[in-house]
């Protein structure tokens, strides 16, 4: 079915997911609203009016029981499902909030992560618009250390706190998060907090990975698309069963990273015992994107038709349901997919225009 507003303009929608049972699909778009709509009838059920601006991501709860949608007026607003009633409204930002993940922990169904360009993230209370928010904040030049990389990334310097953090994501079990940043680097924090912090004090990261040369564009933890759908799978073991063998699997806690120059990275733990250490995560696979295939040339004595470099960019990446490949969408337009086991070119795949 196409979702379709009646409305005398088109205004291009920049979000869109599922809930988590499949019957309803909640989109977000650059007039400011929020919808959701029912999968099967295409019918728009509600329409979630307050944002000021572009809406930039939304997240489905891991209970099925609200939506939060961020947007480029620096606020975060959580809606009721499936009948859109405003639950809270989430203020701290200090620049356009680009990406929002729920954690997928146990008991944690309304904690909600952001990242932002005002290069922070925050922790929420989905629930709350009145508590204030855990705040992470990368470490200070003169203090960082342990980058992750190749032999030569400790000599790296990590530079000013004034980038824009463009992405998040949580791992399958929610105890850590990885960020990617203008500043050419990922990183990655702890989810929890600790006993002795102060509320008001800042959370730095746990690991800085260090290896693209522009923008990390996109990040993800491998598991994560696994997790849910081990939950919907019962036919042959339960669920608890399929959450145990999750946490305890040493792929779900790779991960990978894109950049706009042109390659992906796939992040390995160095070793079972080095949770929550510095340098924790290594290089295994850096995987660069082939140039596309040269154009048709004329017959002989035809015109001389030169050849134009595209943007070999790489504008989002996501692990397989079996975490054995990586499909990366490229800027030229192209789908390629890597073997994440050796880092090999499986598919470079020509069709988009």
């Amino acid at each position: 079915f196409p979702f379709t507003c009646c409305n005398d303009f088109t205004v291009p929608v920049s979000a869109a997911t599922f809930d988590r049972t499949g019957r309803y699909v909640i989109t977000g778009s650059d007039d400011r609203l929020v919808k959701i709509w029912a999968m099967e009838t295409a019918f728009c059920l509600a329409s979630c009016r307050g944002h000021e601006g572009d809406i930039t991501d939304l997240a489905v709860s891991s209970n099925n029981a609200v939506v939060a949608s961020s947007s480029n007026d620096f606020i975060i607003r959580v809606w009721r499902i499936p009948d859109g009633m405003p639950m809270s409204v989430l203020k701290g930002h200090t620049g356009v909030v680009t990406t929002i993940a729920f954690s997928p922990r146990p008991g944690a169904a309304f904690q909600l992560l952001s990242s932002s360009d005002d290069g922070t993230c925050r922790i929420w209370d989905a629930r709350h618009s009145q508590q204030s928010p855990r705040i992470y904040i990368p470490k200070p030049s003169d203090v960082a250390a342990g980058k992750s990389g190749d032999a030569s990334s400790s000599a790296v310097q990590v530079q000013p706190i004034n980038h824009q953090i463009l992405c998040c994501s949580f791992n399958a079990n929610g105890t850590v998060f990885v960020t990617g940043s203008s500043d050419t680097y990922a990183r990655v924090w702890s989810a929890y907090k600790s006993c002795s912090e102060e509320h008001d004090q800042p959370n730095h990261e746990m690991d800085i990975l260090s290896g693209h040369e522009n923008d990390v564009y996109y990040v993800q933890f491998s598991g994560c698309v696994v997790s849910r759908f081990f939950s919907s799978d019962s036919s042959h073991t339960s669920k608890e069963e399929n959450n145990l063998k999750l946490r305890n699997s040493w792929f779900t806690h790779n991960i990978v990273t894109c950049s706009r120059d042109g390659s992906a990275i796939i992040w390995v733990p160095r070793s079972r015992r080095s949770h929550g250490k510095i340098g924790r995560w290594t290089r295994a696979y850096h995987l660069k994107v082939p140039p596309p295939p040269m154009a048709p040339q004329p017959l002989r004595g035809g015109p001389r038709q030169r050849y134009n470099p595209t943007p070999r960019g790489v504008n989002m990446i996501v692990w397989s349901l079996d975490n054995r490949f990586v499909l990366a969408a490229i800027m030229d337009c192209r789908i390629c997919v890597w073997n994440a086991s050796d880092g090999s070119l499986v598919h470079s795949l020509i069709g988009h225009q």
